[in-house]
């Protein structure tokens, strides 16, 4: 007690606010996240014999599942609700851990993981953008999407250290002990304000449709996800085959996600300006350029300058991005949640047939894998497809052709 006043009724103040609520979930979530995430393709990596290709095959398998399901995380906001249907997707995350952890006790461990993870990210990640748009209003978007990149940026700052010393001195299983626990508790902030309930109306075969009829923004979509993919499951392995250790894996990804974090909220005051079309195309060219330098990495020095202007551009790109993702989600009203799960669908299902090809090259035509930033920096200038004006647009390229 502090007085007449109790720690309980500061915190019910400090978090009265819905967009703190939600964004104090973020925090937790992208502590937990951070600690593991860099280290889940290296962890898989190692258990499939040091082969790239059944990585790929293992992610490309939780892709096409998640794209086959995403209509079912509609259904699920619809009878659940947003804030419970996220709650639930941390069950699906426990048993994906687990799965992973028991992998060498059963072959049927990895297969169940594949299901556990894809289910897990059915349920959350359409509850979670629809629950930031129905709470983010017009012009104040892009403040909201820099806040949401600054705080998960800034709860991410230690993760990576965090995750690598107790990786390198406990081992895997106390690591996923730790998230998973962390993990549970990013939900609980989101029961401090009434649940809010969605009416998804899409048919199966209509969230499907909605692929062709948007081709710049599916084309932009499944940019963002080849990039984002390679980023997320090639880089961590990369950089470990290179002799980086998991100290010094997450000592390097933490310096990065701080000025990552400086970076979120300049340009999130730029973009408030109207010049997020501008920026998503400058941004879109300096990812490229990074992308093409991860090319050159061949040591801890060139990995600490390569990932912190990875980062830096990225959040240039990505900032502006989501905030016109977010806009255009917006702008369908009580259709923004269909809209929400089209995205889900076009970009996994990208994803999906990008990883199986690959693993196939990388079966049949062993590469070095540093050849699949060159393919990301090619994609990254695909982002602008989603920019008004556009440096690109697949409409023109289909008429030329």
């Amino acid at each position: 007690m502090l007085g007449d006043f109790a720690i309980e009724d500061l915190f019910n103040y400090l978090l009265k606010r819905e967009s703190t609520q939600f964004f104090v979930s973020v925090a937790i979530r992208s502590l937990a996240i951070g600690m593991v995430a860099i280290f889940e393709p290296v962890y898989l990596y190692l258990r499939f014999g040091n082969s790239i290709a059944h990585v790929l095959f293992f992610w490309a398998a939780v892709s096409g599942i998640f794209a086959l399901v995403a209509v079912f995380g509609g259904r699920a906001m619809e009878k659940f609700g947003l804030k419970r249907t996220m709650l639930l997707s941390n069950f699906f995350y426990f048993a994906f851990y687990i799965c992973l952890f028991f992998a060498d006790i059963s072959i049927v461990m990895l297969p169940l993981a594949i299901i556990m993870r894809a289910f897990g990210a059915t349920l959350f990640w359409p509850a979670f953008h629809t629950d930031f748009i129905r709470f983010t209003k017009g012009e104040h978007r892009a403040n909201g999407v820099s806040k949401m990149s600054i705080v998960s940026l800034c709860a991410g700052i230690l993760s990576p250290i965090i995750g690598g010393f107790i990786l390198a001195g406990l081992g895997y299983a106390t690591l996923f002990v730790v998230v998973l626990m962390t993990l549970f508790t990013s939900s609980f902030p989101l029961f401090l304000s009434k649940e809010r309930y969605e009416v998804y109306t899409d048919s199966y075969k209509k969230a499907w449709s909605r692929i062709k009829k948007n081709k710049d923004i599916s084309f932009a979509l499944g940019s963002l996800s080849i990039e984002a993919g390679i980023d997320f499951i090639i880089w961590p392995i990369f950089i470990f085959s290179i002799g980086v250790s998991y100290r010094q894996l997450g000592s390097i990804s933490t310096v990065a996600l701080i000025l990552a974090a400086f970076f979120a909220w300049y340009i999130g005051k730029l973009s408030t300006r109207g010049n997020k079309n501008i920026l998503l195309n400058i941004g879109s060219v300096l990812l490229a350029i990074a992308c093409a330098l991860q090319f050159f990495v061949k040591d801890v020095i060139t990995t600490f300058f390569a990932q912190n202007f990875y980062r830096i551009s990225k959040t240039t790109a990505l900032i502006p991005f989501r905030t016109i993702l977010y806009d255009k989600a917006a702008s369908k009203r009580g259709q923004a949640d269909e809209y929400v799960i089209y995205r889900e669908i076009i970009m996994h299902i990208t994803r999906f047939f990008f990883f199986m090809f690959l693993g196939i090259i990388f079966l049949i035509f062993p590469m070095p894998i540093r050849y699949t930033f060159l393919i990301a920096a090619v994609a990254s200038l695909g982002y602008t497809f989603l920019a008004k004006p556009r440096l690109f647009s697949i409409s023109k390229l289909f008429k030329k052709s």
